[in-house]
């Protein structure tokens, strides 16, 4: 069955230009232990990692109406047995076999004008379709596809699924982020905390900020995508790096006194894990699936309480001890994560909705 089954992955969100969904897709792609075809956006053409998958171009935004019907024509001309989608925009006029991957439903609970930086008539009017679709790419999914217990919980009780519909595939961490050698113990006069993710509402920065400010630490910021920063306190304990490589990210990492990682709602907290990799010490708010993801490798406060988190950062930067047991417990916890593994599961799930 497995040679003679066409699967095709909707890889338009492929590269690490597309954050977190990104990661996933060309993580999956990388570690498949079978032949799959690929949907793509015409700039991956030429992509060394792609080379060896047979490529379909899909050129329009995959949020927009007429990537529905662009889809649609590439589907009729590869006729797959199996169709995965790596996020919520699925092929509504598809009708073959479909899994689907649902990351988190962050949306759902973090909403409003707040949370956007369009109009509230236009975003009012695109949550109720994305409300919309994604009802209707659960209940229409073959298999759906989480990265966390958590979020598999939420999605069965909240769209009243059967559970055996719902499988969990923990994500991994990328090798770039293994730390080889020994973890360092900073040098007090070099102090600062780090943090890498996106600026949005839920990830709960204007307390870190405030956290800072009292502490009177530096704090470095890397994100890819800056939207929100004119909306966020302005603190000369704040710097913004911008979008960095892997390779960037981990001499940052190298120097930084530890990870702090406030968010109030996560799909899997990927950045929390690498930090980890990286033999940093870890401080998470005791929140979503954090706590699942993280284990006993992350020192964890109260995400509502900027006391807790300017505590916990006290201990960390002026206890020796904890910062060893934090680094070692962080370096065991990233163990129990891997791609491989990830790829191979979806897999199985594949076979297991062909048969």
């Amino acid at each position: 069955m497995e040679s003679m089954s066409r699967i095709c992955i909707d890889a338009r969100f492929w590269g690490i230009k597309h954050t977190g969904i990104g990661r996933y897709v060309e993580n999956l792609i990388d570690n498949l232990p079978g032949e799959v075809v690929l949907i793509v956006h015409p700039e991956l053409k030429n992509e060394p990692k792609l080379a060896r998958f047979k490529k379909y171009y899909a050129k329009s935004h995959p949020y927009s109406y007429l990537a529905q019907f662009e889809m649609l024509g590439l589907l009729l001309k590869i006729n797959p047995d199996l169709l995965h989608v790596p996020h919520f925009t699925i092929p509504v006029l598809w009708w073959g076999k479909m899994v689907v991957t649902i990351h988190d439903l962050i949306k759902h609970l973090s909403k409003g004008p707040a949370t956007t930086t369009r109009h509230p008539f236009i975003y009012w009017a695109k949550y109720l379709q994305y409300l919309l679709i994604v009802w209707f790419a659960v209940h229409r999914a073959d298999h759906i596809i989480v990265p966390a217990h958590y979020w598999k919980d939420i999605i069965v009780k909240k769209y009243q699924l059967n559970g055996s519909k719902v499988s969990v595939t923990y994500e991994g961490v990328s090798s770039v982020f293994s730390k080889t050698s020994k973890p360092q113990i900073q040098n007090p006069k070099s102090q600062f905390l780090i943090y890498a993710g996106n600026l949005y509402p839920h990830k709960n920065i204007p307390l870190l900020i405030t956290a800072v400010e009292k502490i009177k630490i530096l704090l470095k910021i890397i994100c890819a995508r800056n939207i929100f920063e004119s909306r966020l306190p302005k603190s000369e304990h704040v710097s913004y790096l911008g979008r960095l490589s892997d390779q960037e990210m981990m001499t940052e990492y190298g120097k930084a006194q530890a990870f702090v990682f406030p968010s109030l709602i996560e799909g899997f907290g990927l950045p929390g894990l690498e930090a980890m990799a990286a033999g940093l010490p870890v401080i998470a708010a005791r929140a979503s699936c954090l706590p699942e993801i993280y284990g006993d490798a992350a020192l964890y406060f109260n995400p509502y309480d900027v006391n807790d988190l300017i505590e916990k950062i006290k201990s960390v930067i002026s206890d020796v001890n904890l910062q060893k047991s934090l680094i070692q417990r962080g370096q065991r916890q990233v163990k129990k994560y891997s791609w491989a593994k990830m790829a191979r599961q979806t897999w199985e799930i594949y076979q297991n909705c062909l048969k």
